[in-house]
């Protein structure tokens, strides 16, 4: 993940945001989980809730949200994972990676709003970046 990449995508996400009434915070890491771009909102936590998200969605290269889900029925497994992975992780609704050509590149983390909220707009955000991403390399 490059990190004008990773500016640029925040950028989309904090756009994507501001166009629904909300200050997001965002944060893109690679597929390490290493941080690579994050950009604060209104709220003093919000780097810290986002760069958990973005990692644990990076980890597993799934979707926060979905991950939620598919841990419902086993509430320990995800709670020993915010010790276990390096850096933390915020176990919520808003992490999402970004798959290009098949491929985990990373992952972006959005707080500031709702659960559901915060995943609309990572969603968005990525599958809005991806499509970028895609013309650039059409376009070479």
């Amino acid at each position: 993940m490059l990190t004008d990449d990773a500016l640029e995508l925040v950028a989309m996400a904090r756009r994507i945001a501001s166009e629904r009434g909300i200050t997001a915070t965002v944060a893109v890491h690679d597929l390490a989980g290493h941080p690579v771009a994050v950009a604060r909102g209104g709220k003093w936590h919000g780097p810290y809730m986002a760069m958990g998200k973005a990692r644990l969605a990076a980890a597993f290269q799934k979707p926060t949200a979905d991950l939620m889900k598919q841990w419902a029925d086993r509430p320990l497994f995800p709670q020993s994972l915010t010790e276990v992975l390096p850096g933390g992780v915020t176990l919520n609704p808003g992490g999402y990676p970004i798959i290009v050509d098949g491929e985990c590149i990373g992952a972006i983390g959005v707080g500031g709003s709702s659960p559901d909220n915060d995943h609309d707009i990572a969603r968005t955000a990525v599958e809005a970046f991806v499509e970028v991403l895609r013309s650039r390399s059409e376009n070479t």
